[in-house]
């Protein structure tokens, strides 16, 4: 792909710079601000949710459409997938880690699961100054029984599952301590059913016993921050999702945690650009998982898209990023290569926000606040046409980083010099 000229860069740059001051913006303030908010990379996107547990056969509750040739299949794989996406992208960086990925000197069942079961991880993190956020993995095991795991109806089976939850958050609390930086422990459970269930009731109250015995121990939150994950309905459990957004957003808001939105859980029209304003105020803290969901929750390759930009504005007006709202991405595609698929997601989310950093908000609230809204629409349609993109690709050249499509052969050489070799 054609290399981009770095003088012709800097002269847009420079012109960028003075288009943006006439309305206001520091544009070298807005370019520090945006490297130091991290978006979450999830590994799992990496093998396909497969993890590295010997669990072949057993049914997984993620669907993953594909098979393109290359993915890792140890930590060491993955790990340099992901260095090789980090190279190509200007954001500052963090890594979304399930628990599947442990990687335990000696087999271990995943309720026994520590700290340094996940120590590769640490130490990698740390060279590279990258946090990590977790996520319990209630999917792909033995105790899955009938698609239930909080919610089952036999104790044995929710005593499993809590064990897994309450290792979490220890191990999440150890990594954030460790690595100095906030690890967002994020909680999903695939639990329900495919046909309409006669007692809501008796599986909603299994899980509130739940979910009570794993937060039950108070942490740091300085070092971890819980969240649950809801979602509308799942392929096989269409009829009941026990752990609804409505759900878990009322026990959030009385047990003092957190909820983690993702942008495909929700209905093909419903967006969470509203959802933050509306519920940030009633709970400890909101992760997003920004994903793209193409008629419902299919985890499609996330692009820059004008929903995608109005999500990072809602974040940049409400101050979000002081306000204990976390970044992260989770979506996953096995019929396109992987390291590209992390590339155009980060890349995506990254040029999305630091859109969102440029915008000249404070005029915008000002015709607002004077109830000027004849001005306030005028303004927001002439903002779109301000060069965002030349401060983009001069953000990615400052970084060292990739500009334009120049990323494309470093992945496509990656590909044939590594991923094509396994």
């Amino acid at each position: 792909m054609k290399k981009q000229d770095r003088d012709i860069i800097q002269t847009r740059f420079e012109l960028a710079k003075k288009d943006f001051s006439a309305f206001g913006v520091d544009v070298e303030a807005a370019i520090e601000q945006f490297k130091s908010i991290p978006v979450s990379l999830h590994n799992w996107l990496g093998d396909d949710v497969t993890g590295f547990e010997d669990v072949a056969g057993l049914h997984n509750e993620n669907v993953v459409t594909g098979n393109y040739p290359g993915k890792a299949k140890t930590g060491d794989e993955m790990r340099s997938d992901i260095d090789q996406a980090f190279r190509c992208v200007p954001t500052k960086p963090k890594l979304n880690l399930h628990t599947l990925y442990a990687e335990p000197a000696a087999p271990k069942a995943r309720n026994e699961l520590d700290t340094e079961d996940f120590r590769k991880w640490i130490d990698w993190a740390k060279e590279r100054d990258c946090g990590i956020d977790m996520n319990v993995s209630y999917f792909t095991h033995p105790n899955m029984e009938g698609g239930f795991s909080l919610a089952s109806h036999k104790k044995e089976i929710r005593d499993f599952w809590v064990e897994c939850g309450k290792g979490s958050r220890k191990i999440a609390a150890d990594i954030g301590r460790e690595l100095g930086t906030v690890c967002v422990n994020n909680l999903w459970i695939p639990d329900g059913m495919k046909d309409v269930p006669a007692n809501r009731f008796a599986f909603r109250e299994n899980l509130i016993e739940s979910l009570d015995r794993i937060f039950a121990e108070d942490y740091d939150k300085a070092c971890t921050r819980d969240v649950l994950e809801g979602k509308l309905f799942g392929i096989g459990i269409e009829a009941f999702t026990v752990g609804s957004h409505e759900f878990y957003l009322g026990y959030a808001a009385t047990r003092g945690i957190g909820v983690c939105f993702d942008t495909g859980h929700y209905l093909p029209t419903e967006t969470i650009i509203d959802k933050l304003s509306s519920i940030r105020p009633f709970v400890d803290c909101i992760q997003l998982h920004l994903s793209r969901g193409v008629r419902w929750d299919s985890d499609h390759t996330l692009t820059l898209s004008d929903e995608l930009i109005d999500i990072m504005r809602e974040f940049k007006r409400g101050k979000l990023y002081n306000k204990n709202v976390y970044l992260g991405l989770d979506y996953f595609d096995a019929t396109i290569n992987r390291v590209a698929e992390w590339i155009i997601g980060m890349r995506a989310a990254g040029k999305a926000l630091l859109t969102a950093l440029l915008e000249p908000t404070e005029l915008l609230f000002d015709a607002e606040w004077n109830g000027d809204y004849t001005l306030r629409l005028a303004l927001t349609e002439e903002f779109k046409n301000l060069p965002y993109n030349d401060v983009w690709d001069y953000a990615c050249a400052a970084s060292g980083t990739c500009v334009g499509t120049e990323w494309i052969d470093i992945v496509k050489d990656y590909e044939t010099e590594v991923l094509l070799k396994r």
